[in-house]
């Protein structure tokens, strides 16, 4: 039978110091979020750290506004027609 000190130090050799972050490490790199948390708290993080930009690139919001929308529906009247002028285009 292995004596208190024995075990102290297989303990100390063979187990890591940080059991907890150790399992984290792990399981960030075996499972999938989804696996781990419900819908709900993953949906809950999502609302509260994600911002837009992080899931979407502008060129691609950009590109999307433009796809669905026609410019009255994005821009007021005097930021179009502000538009026009500094491109040449006169009002009739």
């Amino acid at each position: 039978m292995a004596t208190a000190r024995q075990n102290e130090e297989f303990t100390r050799d063979f187990l890591p110091n940080s059991p907890l972050d150790t399992a984290i490490e792990w399981i960030k790199a075996n499972v999938s979020p989804d696996d781990v948390f419900d819908d709900e708290q993953l949906a809950e993080h999502a609302r509260n750290n994600i911002e837009i930009d992080d899931v979407y690139s502008e060129s691609n919001i950009l590109g999307y506004v433009a796809g669905t929308f026609n410019p009255g529906e994005v821009f007021d009247t005097h930021a179009l027609e502000a538009w026009a002028e500094d491109h040449g285009y006169v009002k009739e």
